[in-house]
């Protein structure tokens, strides 16, 4: 047995491990703040009178405090709120996400634009812990617009280690974000947890959508120009003189194109089950898919399938959306045609290899003292060479099968 098929099966043990399950009431280790030296950031949460953070929806008021050792201009200090969020994470794992609102706007490490608000997203289900990372580096290097940043950092909470975390940027519009009209534009998200308002499902088939932005558009307004678009928009993806009915008019194609193929390569599982699915219009364009969004459940089972199929119907209905783009000729043809200029980005192994052993460096301390942290033992020594490189065997024959599908 060659190295390669080594590697690919050490990967189907170590990426379809079902993390996401797991379930960790508390830490099973200690690890003190004091002696935090991972190389990465750190950032500090402290809420005011060392008060838990229990909700999704109210914010405690905390000060923020983020060292940097080796770059000393992105430390800060500074008052927010902080909040949780997230939907399966929150529920399920003891290591929670968080979403961060300073009372003014932050510029934060290399990242150019300020903003009041930001995420820590926990990679609690992923213990590569660079699934979403990899998803912005890709969005990054096919140029799809409003692609997140992405800074690992270690977090304390109320003077007690919570673990390596992704800091990234809030899902929202503005300056730095999905910079589109506020009031004329408008960004939602497609996701079957159908849990925030205001939402509505479109007509002719029920897909769920809740705005994002407008803030203003009131739950129960049955005629505003979010659900027409919408609806304009699915009534002709799905009407009998589909593709020819003007529908291509509707959208930016090349946006749709690139992010269905990074979730389709990554075989995100969330995607096909509609969930954290983000589409967004300026006013008086057309409509966009992205940004990217919660990359969690990739990279895992048979890389060569082209899509998960769990039977569920809340996975059919995702699959009858997205599938029925690749009913359209020209949708087929442009997604050979962009599968053909990403090439590079997407499969010059020589390249992705440098990149996750770039972040296999960077991380490597970070995930034995998080493993310790949460499992109450140290990881072997080798331990997360192996999970990257199973993730690297998983890439590779993943462009393989992905090669064979799209340029038969």
């Amino acid at each position: 047995m060659n190295k390669l098929s080594l590697a690919f099966l050490l990967g189907i043990f170590l990426l379809g491990c079902d993390w996401n399950y797991i379930n960790w009431d508390k830490p099973a280790g200690y690890v003190d703040p004091a002696t935090l030296n991972t190389g990465l950031p750190i950032v500090r949460i402290d809420t005011a009178e060392g008060r838990n953070i229990t909700s999704r929806k109210d914010y405690l008021p905390a000060e923020i405090t983020i060292t940097d050792a080796v770059h000393h201009e992105y430390d800060l200090t500074a008052a927010a709120e902080v909040r949780g969020r997230g939907n399966a994470t929150w529920v399920h794992f003891a290591k929670k996400p968080y979403r961060i609102k300073f009372d003014k706007k932050q510029k934060l490490f290399n990242i150019d634009d300020k903003a009041k608000s930001w995420v820590l997203l926990a990679c609690a289900g992923d213990e590569t812990l660079i699934r979403d990372t990899l998803a912005f580096e890709l969005g990054r290097r096919f140029g799809l617009p409003f692609t997140n940043h992405y800074v690992p950092v270690e977090l304390v909470l109320n003077g007690e280690y919570r673990g390596s975390y992704l800091l990234t940027e809030q899902m929202q519009t503005g300056a730095g974000r999905v910079d589109i009209d506020e009031d004329a534009g408008w960004l939602v998200e497609l996701d079957n947890g159908f849990d925030e308002e205001p939402k509505f499902r479109t007509n002719l088939i029920p897909f769920p959508v809740m705005i994002k932005t407008p803030e203003t558009i009131l739950n129960g307004v049955s005629d505003n120009f979010v659900k027409q678009d919408m609806n304009n928009f699915i009534g002709a993806l799905f009407a009998d003189s589909f593709p020819d009915n003007g529908y291509r008019d509707l959208i930016n194609m090349d946006t749709f194109v690139d992010y269905i193929m990074i979730q389709e390569f990554m075989k995100n599982s969330d995607f096909w089950s509609l969930r954290s699915v983000y589409m967004y219009k300026d006013a008086g364009g057309p409509i966009c898919m992205g940004p990217l969004w919660d990359f969690e459940n990739t990279l895992k089972d048979s890389p060569d399938e082209r899509r998960p199929d769990s039977g569920e119907d809340y996975t059919q209905l995702g699959e009858l959306l997205w599938g029925r783009f690749f009913e359209d000729p020209l949708f087929r043809a442009r997604y050979k045609e962009r599968w053909a200029t990403h090439h590079s980005a997407i499969t010059e192994m020589a390249e992705m290899d440098g990149f996750i052993d770039d972040m296999k460096t960077k991380l490597s301390q970070s995930y034995r003292t998080d493993y310790y942290l949460w499992h109450g033992t140290y990881p072997s020594e080798d331990a997360y060479s192996a999970r990257l490189d199973a993730v690297k065997a998983w890439w590779d024959a993943r462009i393989t099968y992905m090669n064979g599908v799209i340029q038969p």
